[in-house]
């Protein structure tokens, strides 16, 4: 009897047997089930009359096949979610048959889909093994005879593949091209020779070799089928003008071919380098490598540049750079595949060549056009077709001087260099512009001038017509200094105030605007141009401008001040370019120097003009520029000169009528407000304040006041500027009064307006009093008293203009009391 110990051992045992009959008899189920399904995909049932079993595949369009007996039933239906269901399935399969899968009942299943051609490829095959798709591109006759057709699909349990051939006209040549034109698996493929045809496209297609020879079960390709003598070179233009980048086409090779472009040395333009030789073919587009032969660095040992170009499709795409081209007719050749440079040299002929005309380009020079002012900054432009960059020359004497080189030409055709002084920034040529007269201004092409420009940068008048180049005319002229306004109101400025000025200065960067006080004080003040040379300032202070540059006080007095606006001349330079009496240091830094020592010295308002003109204007040698102004530096003044009516005198205003109170400031008219207010009289308060906030150089003002339903009587009226107050009493009257000659009120309106005194006090700028003195802002510079070139003549201009400054003021004085 076993124990409990044997019994459990013998159970354990027939456990792991059990369990290792089920591993045994799993492993030959899975190799049963994989033999079988290596057999089905190895096997084409339409081929080899074999059955369909579950878990088989087939294809819409299907016939010729039967249920194998493991099927319960000869119609199968479609299994829920299976993409079918509701459907059913017997043979022969409906190319419409909805796909899915379908069993039947026993779980026993197949699975319907479309059959379908994936790929078609017509390769050349190449001596090496190696294979290029063809199909969609063209292959000559001499690469035709080894080619194949591979086709990948996905009916391969089902059918074979059937290859095809027609020509142009639609003939069946398949056996003519193909020995065997059957595929039996995917990926597989079939020879095809096309050697002996004519020239021509030809379709290729691929199709089930049983039913499945519909939709997406059959594919098409074609290949272009051309002669070796098919090969041909075309330009895309006939003439170009040099510089243009041409393109070419090679036509007629079989897709992936390489063929050998060339262009000899002769044709090559004078003086191009070995460097610029390379360059004649362009490495773009279907441009494999590009070079000269032999290889060299100097251009007379080289034969010929030449190019390599791939077939892509049908065509290969080059360019040409024809700025290193002769201006004539260019031969370009193309050689046959297979021939290298070598070959070339030694004499084989091309298979075609094409010419293109080859013309010099045109230059034109838009800027500078007529004239040019010394110092001045301008763009030098035009066009150069067919450079890539210029070179620009004046011609002085007998030879052209360089002024600038490497002007690139931009992809349109057109040069530019910009901000460029011409009498500044070259070579000898700038020399040459740096002086007033009339010379020839040249642009010629880069190249050309590189071929015949000597070392010291100049080219012969023959030479330089010669090559690709153009010229003009060019005045240079003396840049001028104008100053169109300057704020000075009446003759004075005000103590407080600050000017305005605006002007011109040619080539210049900048103006300077100096004050000579009447205690020999002298403040400076910069000021730049703009793009156009106008400087324009509105807020100049009169005094310490200089002060902390000089570390010491530049404040101008009261009292007669001038002024100058002074710009340097064609040179740039100050004077003769230094200072006397003061040693060391830069131009400015002695400038500065004497500037410090007049303010600190006791020297006269003389005294400092007459220094700095000597340095400056009246300096040995000097071509500087300065424009002198005078003014009164005074308080703050606004007057009432008269006060009247249409019909009434001054002083008197007639009931009902217009009030009319002009008057005479010295204030800024853009930073200041004139008010006018009736402040005295019986009805006083009926009046409105009104204001005047415009006049003109001579600072003559005006306002109206409404005087309907007024009482008569006396009244005060009150001007008031914010810093100075003026009062005049006029009276109101009923009806016009009859004034006997030599009157009060004539000696009145004399003593209020004298033109003898507008003379004096400005320079000749209108005295009217009446709607349109505020209109009145004159754009031209008051009280200038000189525009010559320098400030001689200080002497007995600023004695004349002290004693009218003095006249004035006593005037001035005396109208005001």
């Amino acid at each position: 009897m076993m124990s409990d110990t044997d019994a459990a051992t013998v159970h354990e045992k027939g456990r792991a047997v059990l369990l290792t009959a089920m591993m045994v008899l799993s492993v030959v189920a899975m190799s049963a089930a994989f033999v079988g399904g290596a057999t089905a995909a190895q096997n084409a049932r339409y081929h080899d009359d074999q059955t369909v079993s579950p878990g088989d595949i087939v294809y819409q369009g299907e016939d010729d096949f039967e249920f194998s007996d493991d099927f319960t039933r000869d119609t199968l239906n479609g299994v829920e979610n299976g993409g079918a269901e509701g459907e059913q399935l017997e043979p022969p399969v409906p190319d419409t048959q909805p796909t899915g899968t379908y069993g039947d009942g026993d779980g026993n299943t197949v699975t319907v889909t479309s059959p379908r051609v994936t790929d078609l490829t017509i390769n050349n095959v190449y001596d090496d093994g190696s294979v290029n798709a063809v199909d969609g591109s063209s292959i000559s006759t001499g690469d035709a005879d080894n080619m194949n057709v591979t086709v990948e699909y996905t009916f391969g349990d089902a059918e074979y593949i059937d290859i095809s051939v027609e020509d142009e006209s639609g003939t069946d040549i398949t056996n003519q091209v193909i020995d065997d034109n059957t595929i039996e698996e995917t990926g597989g493929s079939v020879g095809l020779d096309l050697s002996t045809e004519d020239a021509g496209e030809y379709t290729v297609t691929a199709q089930g070799a049983g039913n499945l020879d519909s939709g997406d079960a059959v594919e098409t390709a074609t290949v272009e089928l051309r002669t070796d003598a098919d090969l041909g070179l075309e330009v895309d233009t006939d003439s170009a003008v040099r510089g243009d980048n041409v393109e070419y086409t090679v036509s007629g090779g079989s897709d992936g071919d390489t063929h050998l472009v060339a262009i000899e040395r002769s044709e090559f333009r004078d003086g191009v380098t070995a460097d610029n030789a390379e360059r004649v073919f362009r490495n773009v587009d279907d441009t494999e490598a590009v070079g000269v032969y032999p290889d060299s660095d100097d251009t007379e040992n080289i034969d010929f540049a030449w190019a390599k170009v791939g077939i892509d499709g049908t065509t290969a795409v080059g360019q040409i750079e024809t700025q290193y081209l002769d201006d004539s007719s260019v031969d370009v050749d193309v050689y046959d595949t297979g021939v290298d440079a070598a070959d070339v040299d030694d004499g084989t002929d091309s298979i075609d060549d094409v010419s293109l005309d080859v013309s010099g380009g045109d230059i034109a020079i838009e800027n500078p056009a007529s004239s040019y002012v010394i110092g001045s900054e301008i763009d030098i432009n035009g066009t150069a077709d067919g450079s890539d960059e210029v070179a620009v020359f004046v011609r002085d004497n007998a030879d052209w001087e360089l002024v600038e080189q490497g002007i690139v030409v931009d992809s349109d055709g057109t040069f530019e260099e910009e901000d460029y002084v011409l009498s500044r920034d070259g070579g000898a040529g700038s020399d040459s512009l740096s002086l007033p007269g009339t010379y020839r201004f040249g642009v010629i092409d880069q190249s050309d001038a590189d071929e015949v420009m000597d070392d010291d940068n100049t080219i012969s008048t023959s030479d330089f017509n010669q090559g690709t180049s153009t010229t003009s005319s060019l005045r240079v002229v003396e840049g001028e200094l104008t100053v169109d306004h300057v704020s000075i109101i009446d003759g004075q400025v005000a103590d407080g105030e600050t000017l305005s000025i605006r002007g011109t200065a040619p080539g210049q960067d900048s103006v300077y605007v100096s004050f000579y006080g009447p205690r020999g004080t002298y403040d400076r003040i910069p000021i730049s141009t703009d793009s156009e040379y106008v400087f324009e300032e509105e807020d100049i202070q009169v005094g310490n401008n200089l002060g902390p540059q000089l570390g010491t006080d530049t404040s101008i007095s009261q009292g007669t001040v001038y002024m100058s606006v002074y710009s340097k001349g064609r040179d740039n330079v100050p004077g003769d370019g230094s200072v006397d009496s003061v040693d060391g240091g830069t131009v400015e830094q002695q400038f500065v120097s004497m500037y410090k020592q007049l303010n600190e010295g006791s020297t006269s308002q003389q005294q400092v003009m007459e220094r700095i003109a000597s340095e400056t204007t009246q300096d040995s040698g000097s071509d500087d520029i300065s424009r002198l102004f005078q003014f009164r530096y005074t308080d703050p003044q606004t007057t009432i000169e008269n006060v009247s009516s249409a019909s009434a005198g001054e002083g008197t205003v007639v009931t009902g009528e217009t009030m009319t109170v002009t008057g005479v400031t010295n204030r800024q008219p853009d930073d200041n407000t004139i008010t006018v207010e009736v402040t005295e009289g019986p009805s006083a308060t009926q009046f409105d304040l009104t204001s005047a906030e415009q006049w003109g150089a001579d600072g003559r003002w005006n306002v109206t006041l409404d005087t309907e339903g007024i009482e008569p009587g006396t009244y005060t009226v009150e001007t008031d500027d914010g810093d100075s107050t003026d009062r005049a009493d006029i009276r109101l009257t009923a009806e016009p009064e009859t004034v006997a000659d030599g009157g009060p009120d004539d000696e009145n309106s004399d003593d209020g307006q004298s033109d003898d005194t507008v003379d004096e006090s400005s320079d000749g700028t209108s005295d009217d009093s009446g709607d349109d003195t505020a209109d009145d802002t004159s754009d031209e510079a008051s009280n200038e008293i000189s525009d010559d070139d320098g400030m001689p003549g200080f002497g007995i201009a600023v004695t004349i203009g002290a004693l009218l400054a003095a006249v004035l003021a006593l005037r001035r004085d005396d109208r005001h009391h």
